[in-house]
């Protein structure tokens, strides 16, 4: 073969060259370096949106979980006679007896030893209502009644398996009752047990709280919104709640990555010299009617008849947790802490946890009207109220 020609067939077969592997490789790493970068920016947006997307999906279905009971509270208990008593029973679950310090639709803060507080800078929640559809004014002891056995003026408002309150005619001071459960009903007589006339005479009243009386606590526990059936069990223990290690068959999570929860009262305080409701809130606050805090000087069932609302704050996390290095300059998720509208005096806080600028938040906030309150309106002598509040 002619020699030019087999030199000219060994170029054709020889390749890139060194030069052009080169040029080709940088050009890739290039490309690699400028995908891995829009990857960033892409995963971080998707952070950042499914995140809050995340929270706020959390935080409203918790919220809602909460006004859907308030919305409930104070059904069956709202009679003058009734607002404002202790209550005592036997928890159903592990059979403990408990006493609530007042039948209220629902309070902010109840003492340590009848919901332990949960996370700190959060607040906690006791929410109240009867399911019966006998009337709140409750029924008439015709007759004076034994042990055990309460005889009624309309027996067919009440069925076997009903939880009654049973009242003297005159509030008692103090005003401490005890849950019945309606055993048997025959002609115009209720057996109930526990049971007990002390004090009733003709012209007491039996109050129906129906089969199932709801008491829910509700509070923040490591990162969790939790509720505890207080007729299952004493959510007052506080063994069932110690930190980090909550009973989640007691506390049971209904919504998870809920770090902070805020309630105040909406209550009327105008009109009280001359024992008129307006009807309107006119303050915001969480002094808790019939308290030591309580300087309105007011009856029991007269300050709690003034607490027409509920305002309540969650605040929900994203699941994501974001790295940042402060050191280098760079920035956290979220400069300052969430807020909202309460005062001054109930701020959302989160610097329990060390942790929380390397999350996204969302504060969601709603103003619940406690409406059993606030259709009864000032309830007359003959319903046991005082004649004006």
């Amino acid at each position: 073969m002619n020699p030019p020609i087999r030199s000219r067939q060994r170029q054709a077969t020889s390749g890139f060259s060194l030069i052009e592997i080169l040029v080709g490789l940088l050009i890739g790493m290039l490309s690699v370096i400028v995908i891995m970068q829009v990857f960033g920016v892409f995963e971080g947006n998707k952070r950042t949106t499914t995140g809050g997307d995340d929270a706020q999906i959390n935080g409203t279905v918790a919220l809602y979980g909460i006004e859907r009971d308030v919305r409930e509270a104070g059904y069956g208990i709202n009679t003058f006679s009734l607002l404002g008593c202790s209550l005592s029973f036997k928890t159903s679950e592990d059979t403990k007896t408990v006493k609530l310090d007042a039948l209220a639709p629902a309070m902010v803060n109840p003492v340590a030893t009848i919901v332990p507080a949960g996370t700190a800078g959060t607040d906690t929640l006791l929410v109240i209502f009867g399911t019966s559809d006998s009337p709140s004014e409750g029924d008439l002891i015709a007759t004076a009644p034994s042990t055990k056995s309460y005889p009624i003026t309309t027996a067919k408002s009440f069925a076997a398996g009903d939880y009654v309150v049973a009242q003297p005619s005159a509030r008692p001071t103090p005003c401490d009752l005890t849950l019945d459960k309606v055993t048997a009903v025959s002609g115009t007589t209720l057996t109930v047990d526990p049971g007990d006339a002390t004090g009733l005479a003709l012209g007491s009243m039996v109050y129906n709280m129906g089969k199932g009386l709801v008491v829910r606590a509700y509070a923040v526990r490591d990162g969790n919104l939790t509720v505890c059936d207080y007729t299952a069990y004493n959510c007052g223990d506080a063994t069932y709640a110690t930190p980090n290690s909550v009973d989640p068959k007691v506390w049971v999570p209904i919504a998870p990555n809920i770090v902070g929860l805020r309630a105040q009262y909406g209550r009327d305080t105008s009109g009280i010299a001359s024992n008129k409701l307006s009807g309107i809130v006119d303050t915001y606050d969480q002094i808790t009617p019939g308290s030591t805090a309580d300087k309105s000087g007011l009856a029991v069932q007269c300050a709690w008849a003034r607490a027409l609302a509920l305002r309540v704050v969650l605040v929900a996390r994203s699941g994501q947790y974001t790295k940042y290095d402060a050191a280098a300059g760079e920035a956290p998720s979220t400069s300052a802490a969430p807020t909202w509208a309460g005062t001054s005096s109930t701020p959302i806080d989160l610097s329990g946890n060390s942790e929380w600028k390397n999350y996204r938040y969302k504060t969601l906030q709603t103003t619940v009207p406690v409406r059993n309150l606030v259709w009864q309106g000032s309830q007359t002598t003959a319903q046991g109220g005082t004649g004006g509040c």
